[in-house]
This record gives structure tokens, C-alpha cells and sequence, in this order.
């Protein structure tokens, strides 16, 4: 009986492996992300000099996963968040669940949600949990890397830091490679 269940899985691979339709494809990710915070020092009228808008964090992340029929995709993902304002670098581990709302070839517009831990690089705060949300396009290229554009909401709940959590949108750039 074992050697009738071992060849029939074994037949069952060996068709999934050659079959000409593919239900899916695995995927790398990377992505750099810049977070944007009002100037104080800006004055409308006073030409000093001074942008309107200043960087206050930069989201580093990297992510394997699998494309399931061009439609929803789930990943691993790890990075580094440096806050510039706080003087914390953090390290994201998260999943990824996304879901393309319209896609046509290679290129999709999508929704993407992400939930997992933060961990802490310094002893002044405790490792915490971390959420985003966001959207996003995926660029067709006619290659095996495609460019990605998003729009994030990250929410990082943080014991001991003021207000319990540290809460931004990003803008961020980025490739797959299938």
C-alpha cells in the first residue's frame, strides 16, 4: 500500500511539474520605502531655503512569496526601519497578503496588508508588533524584474513609547523578480 501511495504522489508531482498551465509563480521583493514629515522650520513667502517636506524615516525591506493565478500573492518579509526623529532602528519580520484588484498581463494594481513583529535594535524600547496597509502598482516590464510603486500605512505599536505606537505612510519603490 505505501509503494501504491509513494508512486502515486510521485505521478502527481511529476504532472504538476510539466503540466503547460501554471497555477502559480514564486517571487523575490525588495523595497525602499521614505517617510515625509512637515518642516517646522518651513515659512510660506520666506524663500530660506527650506523644503516643505523633510524625510523622517527610511524602510529598507526584502521578501520571498508565491503569486497564486495573478490574483492574490503571500510573502515573507524582513527589513530595517531607521526613524530619524527617535533615533531607533527597528527590524519589521511580517507576512504579506496581497490581492490584485486589476491586473492585465503583467501589469496589477493591488491592495496589499501586512502583519508580523518588530524587534528592537536598542534596550529603551520593547520589541513590539507591527501592521501595514496599503496600494500599489506593479509595473510591466517585459522583463523578469518589474518595478513597484506603493503607498503605505504603517502602524508599529511600541510598549513604553509615547502615545504606544509610532504611526506613518511611507512612499516607496521597489522590484519583484519572478
Amino acid at each position: 500500500m505505501k509503494k501504491i501511495l509513494l508512486l502515486a504522489f510521485s505521478l502527481f508531482i511529476f504532472q504538476s511539474i510539466t503540466s503547460q498551465e501554471k497555477n502559480g509563480v514564486a517571487f523575490i521583493n525588495a523595497d525602499f520605502n521614505l517617510t515625509f514629515r512637515v518642516n517646522e522650520n518651513f515659512e510660506f513667502g520666506n524663500d530660506n531655503d527650506e523644503s516643505f517636506f523633510i524625510p523622517s524615516e527610511v524602510l529598507l525591506r526584502f521578501g520571498f512569496g508565491y503569486e497564486f493565478k495573478k490574483k492574490i500573492a503571500i510573502s515573507f518579509n524582513a527589513g530595517f526601519d531607521y526613524h530619524f526623529d527617535y533615533f531607533i532602528g527597528t527590524i519589521p519580520t511580517y507576512l504579506a497578503f496581497q490581492y490584485n484588484i486589476w491586473s492585465r498581463e503583467d501589469d496589477a494594481f493591488f491592495v496589499r496588508f501586512n502583519t508580523g513583529r518588530l524587534w528592537r535594535l536598542a534596550d529603551r524600547y520593547s520589541d513590539g508588533d507591527y501592521r501595514a496597509y496599503g496600494i500599489g502598482w506593479r509595473i510591466e516590464s517585459g522583463s523578469k524584474f518589474r518595478p513597484v510603486i506603493k503607498l503605505m500605512y504603517h502602524q508599529k505599536k511600541i510598549k513604553n513609547f509615547e502615545g504606544g505606537s509610532l504611526d506613518n505612510i511611507s512612499l516607496g519603490v521597489g522590484f519583484s523578480f519572478y
